[in-house]
């Protein structure tokens, strides 16, 4: 929006409630009379309040913050010994099991986070 065309609406809408409000009103009007000066300043108070929020810089954007990260100090042990499982050493296979049994306390974690850990017991 132009200069010219921002700063003229208001001015123009001024001038009109300026010239409603000036004008001579008798008794027997006036309930119009306040009824057009309300108008006009109402009329007024929108443009600017429209102009007001028109000019309102944009909110930032919410800012997003990653989840935090959980480390858990045995999952390298643990796909270490699955990955060596999988490529055939079968004491690797027990140890893995035997590991899984001394951490109970974390298989069901270990299951929902890394399911492919505990691929065997889909067949």
């Amino acid at each position: 929006m132009s200069v010219m065309m921002r700063f003229s609406l208001p001015v123009a809408a001024l001038c009109l409630s300026a010239a409603l409000v000036a004008m001579p009103a008798s008794a027997a009007d006036g309930r119009t009379g306040a009824f057009v000066g309300g108008a006009a300043l109402g009329a007024v108070g929108g443009v600017l309040l429209g102009q007001a929020l028109a000019d309102r810089p944009p909110p930032p954007p919410p800012v997003v913050r990653p989840a935090p990260v959980i480390y858990d100090p045995y999952f390298s042990q643990l796909d270490r010994m699955h990955a060596d499982c999988d490529a055939g050493s079968r004491r690797a296979c027990i140890a893995f099991g035997e590991f899984i049994g001394e951490h109970r306390e974390r298989e069901a974690e270990w299951r929902r986070m890394h399911p492919e850990l505990f691929h065997w017991e889909d067949y």
